[in-house]
């Protein structure tokens, strides 16, 4: 017998002493959660992926079934290709790229570089994006014991996100000297520094629903372990209950869907 056996065979046996006690539910439940995220597919950002942090505070309707309150935060790094052209950057489009004499915006957007008609200066731009989440959200699960001290659940949650959406700029600048006369070349020494620039956020308000299934694992009376799946689906949607929500989400999020891959711990009481 091997060793992944010999843990195997410990794992059945241990489980085969736990008592089933998911049917002695408690009214009240607190669950704090992680999680792993990235979008499902490409839509404005190539890639998107990040993490979140959340709390779910749970209430038993009846039998199996919970009604929960939410309360999340997520933070997605973007890649993006053509975000300095997405952005309508006033200060970056109409001001910045006026000091770089022999190109326009255009062509530094595209070629995220630059370098001056005399090869004095040159420089690389690297943007970096992210978008913050704050999603508030209600729904509905069903759970039932599955084998012991495991139970299934599946569940289905709607609310709102608010989110800011960030992005900077690393600027790595080179600026090329002559400052030995009997040296042969153009240029025989190079100062090289780095700026930051910092783009105006965007910020507004994105309805979502989303679907989740998973299991639970009792720890004890008192705690339970969860792990699971969500997807999360926006809704090109202004108005919640004839309430209008603000104008820039459409225009400025930039995911449609994501994926979550969530885990944490259970507290009832």
């Amino acid at each position: 017998m091997n060793r992944y056996q010999i843990v195997l065979l410990c794992l059945i046996i241990c489980l085969s002493w736990m008592k089933p006690t998911f049917s002695q539910d408690k009214p009240v439940k607190i669950t704090l959660l992680g999680s792993l995220q990235s979008q499902n597919k490409a839509y404005k950002a190539d890639n998107a992926i990040g993490f979140g942090v959340g709390a779910n505070m749970t209430f038993v309707l009846f039998k199996h079934f919970d009604y929960s309150l939410k309360v999340h935060s997520d933070y997605l790094t973007l890649s993006q290709n053509n975000v300095l052209d997405e952005w309508e950057w006033d200060y970056w489009q109409d001001t910045y790229i006026d000091f770089l004499p022999g190109t326009k915006p255009e062509i530094v957007n595209k070629t995220l570089s630059y370098t001056s008609t005399d090869s004095i200066y040159s420089a690389t731009f690297h943007p970096t994006q992210r978008l913050k989440e704050l999603r508030l959200s209600t729904g509905f699960d069903y759970h039932f014991p599955i084998y012991k001290n495991f139970a299934f659940y599946a569940g289905f949650d709607g609310g709102i996100s608010l989110f800011t959406r960030q992005l900077h700029i690393e600027e790595n600048w080179t600026k090329r000297f002559k400052l030995d006369s009997l040296s042969s070349g153009k240029f025989d020494y190079n100062y090289e520094y780095d700026l930051l620039h910092f783009a105006p956020p965007k910020k507004g308000t994105k309805l979502f629903i989303a679907p989740h299934v998973g299991i639970k694992f009792l720890l004890n009376n008192s705690l339970d372990f969860t792990g699971g799946v969500q997807y999360l689906q926006y809704i090109n949607q202004d108005k919640l209950f004839g309430i209008k929500l603000s104008e820039h989400g459409n225009k400025w999020f930039p995911v449609k869907a994501k994926i979550l891959l969530m885990f944490g711990l259970v507290f009832k009481y």
